[in-house]
């Protein structure tokens, strides 16, 4: 028993050295083509999105991270899930505390899910319309704290695998960001 948990262990061991020697490998072929090639970025897993100096960075929990901008309209003090690790079929309570910075009459969110490489959804939401419908508050929403409690429900349905999203929130009347977050969980 004790040798199965130790060469299967290992075996997991080499494959993420191998992954993760493939990937700087990757890395180095990309940054050397030019060209077209030139811009593209290749982040590995566990990497982080955010270079030194260019914002936040932080967790907030064990699924989301706060990569706002240092100057953006929403500085996010915590967003608790419960459970934790979110499960198929399962209801996720979300408490969030963030402190709004200056007025905003209107703002939109846009909203991008993958899964894998695949995209489930890319689709922009009218803020305003968001908070009246799911949480009873209206806009303008005038600076100072303002604390969401939000129920969702995860349906049974979802395939197996790891999921990303990204939402990043602007005011209309500027295009100024209110923030940008990104989560990652595992079903």
């Amino acid at each position: 028993m004790k040798l199965t948990t130790c060469v299967l262990l290992g075996a997991a061991v080499m494959q993420g050295c191998a992954a993760a020697a493939i990937g700087e490998h990757l890395r180095m072929v990309v940054q050397e083509l030019g060209g077209v090639f030139s811009n593209i970025e290749l982040h590995l897993p566990g990497e982080s999105l955010v270079r030194e100096g260019e914002g936040k960075n932080h967790t907030l929990n064990n699924i989301i991270r706060d990569v706002s901008e240092e100057d953006d309209l929403l500085d996010i003090k915590y967003a608790d899930i419960e459970p934790e690790q979110p499960k198929r079929g399962t209801p996720v309570h979300i408490n969030a505390l963030a402190y709004v910075k200056g007025r905003i009459d209107s703002a939109t969110a846009n909203i991008k899910v993958k899964w894998g490489f695949v995209t489930l959804l890319n689709r922009n939401y009218d803020l305003c319309e968001e908070l009246k419908n799911n949480l009873n508050k209206t806009c303008p929403v005038e600076e100072g704290p303002i604390e969401l409690s939000i129920d969702v429900d995860v349906p049974r349905y979802v395939p197996p695998g790891w999921f990303h999203l990204e939402a990043t929130a602007w005011r209309d009347s500027d295009e100024k960001q209110l923030g940008r977050i990104l989560a990652d969980v595992h079903f």
